[in-house]
């Protein structure tokens, strides 16, 4: 009886490395079609075959590193197709940061978020100059809204991946024409009552992408050359001095808002405020300071801000108040 007994157990041993066997070489098998899927780059496939792997041999440390990234890489080509860019990123990440995983994927997910980075930045960009054209167009600044649709139309006419946004420009384009003929047809009677000396004014635009802001000035004025960063431009004669300048916002500290750089200016200037105001986007500040009038605009946004300074002899404010105030009407921003 004992014979038997132990014969038993030999055979059930047997039948337990036999099945040990048998689910080592099912294990291989499936890991072998993960990988060559892998180097198809049929992801979605390779994610199949790894997951299969895991239920012959759970918590495999290959298989489980494998599977991940598999999975992360299909979800992440599937996420930048639909331009969800952010999901698309996390995913890539997550195939990159696997500890275990291979090294091949690894490097694949890199340069692919390297190009949606890219893309992204690209058209952010071109949403940002869309914008600002049609603050542009909003402020009837026809002639300066189809310039830059111009330079833009370029850009997308350049890049295929901008495709998306021909009908937008189209459409703007066909909107500031059509203002700009409608402008022309209006103005002709007006300008009987305006002011002689005003009328001797001619102005130009000047226009800065980086920072997405622009302002008129009178096209006598002198240009100084610009800075080698292109933040923006001083503007002047011998008494007006105009500096537009812009800069990036939530870099000293995070969570800046308007009140942030309203209540430094105010800290800052030791001078008398003659004039202040401050809304949700903008604020301005206007004081004496050496005998010349400072005229300050700031406008708030959650990446730029953009800033006009005006300065002049207060002996002057009655030559220059109807100029000051054209300028400081035309100052457009993009975070607006």
């Amino acid at each position: 009886m004992k014979k038997i007994f132990i014969s038993v157990i030999a055979a059930l041993a047997c039948l337990s490395i036999l099945a040990s066997c048998s689910n080592n070489d099912e294990y291989k098998k499936l890991m072998e079609k993960g990988l060559k899927s892998l180097g198809e780059k049929d992801y979605h496939q390779a994610s199949i075959y790894f997951e299969s792997a895991l239920h012959e041999k759970e918590g495999e440390k290959d298989a489980t590193s494998y599977f991940t990234q598999a999975n992360e890489m299909e979800t992440a080509i599937q996420a930048y197709e639909k331009k969800e860019f952010d999901e698309a990123i996390d995913s890539l990440d997550r195939v990159i940061d696997e500890k275990d995983g291979l090294q091949t994927l690894q490097t694949e997910a890199t340069a692919l978020k390297k190009q949606i980075l890219t893309e992204k930045e690209l058209i952010t960009s071109v949403e940002k100059k869309i914008l600002f054209i049609k603050d542009l167009i909003k402020k009837n600044n026809d002639s300066e809204a189809q310039e830059q649709l111009q330079l833009l139309q370029k850009e997308i006419d350049s890049n295929k991946l901008l495709a998306n946004y021909q009908s937008e420009v189209t459409e703007l384009l066909k909107q500031v024409q059509t203002d700009s003929n409608k402008n022309e047809e209006e103005q002709e009677p007006i300008k009987i009552e305006e002011n002689k000396e005003e009328q001797k004014i001619s102005y130009q635009t000047y226009t800065n992408g980086r920072f997405g802001f622009s302002v008129q000035h009178p096209s006598n004025f002198t240009i100084d050359p610009p800075p080698t960063n292109g933040d923006g431009a001083v503007i002047h004669n011998e008494e007006l001095e105009i500096r537009a300048f812009g800069s990036h916002t939530n870099v000293i500290s995070q969570n800046e808002t308007i009140d942030t750089y309203y209540k430094e200016d105010l800290q800052t200037i030791d001078k008398e405020i003659a004039y202040k105001k401050l809304t949700d986007k903008w604020y301005v500040l206007s004081y004496i300071e050496n005998g010349n009038i400072v005229y300050k605009k700031f406008f708030f946004g959650d990446e730029v801000s953009n800033t006009l300074i005006l300065t002049y002899p207060e002996s002057q404010k009655e030559k220059y108040d109807r100029v000051v105030t054209h300028i400081a009407k035309t100052f457009g921003s993009s975070a607006e």
